[in-house]
């Protein structure tokens, strides 16, 4: 019987495995965010909070180490013993986010974004973004203000279902909507927004999105729009 591996294989020899991983490491460390595969990513993860958990000890011999893995240390070594270390000083672990996108066109690869947080600056995240653009596709769809009534979910006890099964819907479309409403307050606390300055943000995505729609024609930003915003956004009503 065979014991567990000790890492994702990659599909990849283990000299071409080690060289893709030491690229994909010194390239999210230096520009903060990339995005590849789903399986590539949660292996870049571990690798990557290893390199920054060296940088904030700081010492010669892990400044060795980290010059001995990754490419273009002059660029790196300083991000990672300054920059990183400064921002995550207070932080014992869980320095990055993989964020799933989608499929590749093609082969049909699982994709993710994978960035390095920004406490600094939680609204310049991917998760913010997307988190934005799923208000304002419920903003368009629902046309009204809608960042309150996400916030807090209304469910009609008064309603009368068909069946257990349509009861039962009802329940788990309110448990997404409520899973949704935790996920604007915990982005609402890390950026410092109100619901009145989260609204304004919302409202700006969708009025650019509407002047989209009137400079172009709608078929492409039909695509445009399937293409960047996140798929099965919650809807309100």
């Amino acid at each position: 019987m065979h014991g567990a591996s000790a890492h994702r294989k990659l599909n990849m020899n283990s000299a071409v495995r080690r060289l893709v991983l030491r690229n994909l490491t010194t390239d999210l460390i230096k520009y903060g965010r990339l995005e590849t595969t789903v399986p590539r990513a949660k292996e870049l993860r571990r690798l990557v909070d290893k390199m920054i958990t060296l940088g904030k000890r700081g010492t010669v011999h892990d400044r060795h180490q980290i010059e001995a893995y990754l490419f273009q240390a002059k660029a790196v070594v300083p991000l990672l013993m300054d920059t990183y270390a400064k921002r995550f000083a207070t932080r014992p672990g869980g320095f990055t986010r993989v964020i799933p996108i989608g499929y590749r066109k093609g082969d049909h690869a699982p994709m993710a974004v994978i960035e390095i947080l920004n406490t600094d600056k939680p609204e310049a995240e991917v998760s913010f973004s997307y988190l934005v653009r799923s208000l304002a596709s419920m903003q368009l769809n629902e046309e009204t203000k809608i960042v309150n009534s996400a916030l807090a979910p209304a469910f009609d006890t008064k309603a009368v279902y068909p069946s257990k099964r349509a009861f039962k819907q009802a329940l788990d479309e309110q448990a997404i909507k409520e899973r949704f409403a935790m996920k604007i307050r915990k982005a609402m606390t890390n950026a410092k927004l109100s619901a009145e300055q989260l609204q304004e943000i919302v409202d700006k995505d969708v009025e650019h999105t509407k002047e989209l729609y009137e400079k172009e024609d709608a078929k492409k930003i039909n695509a445009y729009v399937k293409e960047i915003w996140p798929e099965n956004a919650p809807s309100l009503r």
